[in-house]
């Protein structure tokens, strides 16, 4: 992984561990979701264009962003 992408990646899960309210929460998940189409986006167009490497990054960086929407869930349901 590219520095530029953990260091993004850092700073979302640090806006999530500091979110305290129900705004911030849905700021960082709509981070998460914009993030999460356009790889999807960058994936379909890897595959189209036979980037089979490129569409490994991509995945990969797609499985970070899912275990940030996995820690947004559980943050949501109340203990």
């Amino acid at each position: 992984m590219d520095r530029q992408f953990l260091m993004e990646i850092m700073e979302i899960n640090e806006k999530l561990a500091e979110a305290q309210s129900e705004a911030a929460m849905k700021e960082t998940e709509s981070i998460v979701r914009a993030k999460q189409k356009e790889l999807t986006d960058s994936v379909s167009r890897a595959f189209e264009q036979d980037d089979l490497e490129k569409a490994k990054e991509m995945l990969t960086k797609m499985r970070y962003f899912s275990n940030i929407e996995e820690k947004i869930k559980l943050k949501k349901i109340p203990l």
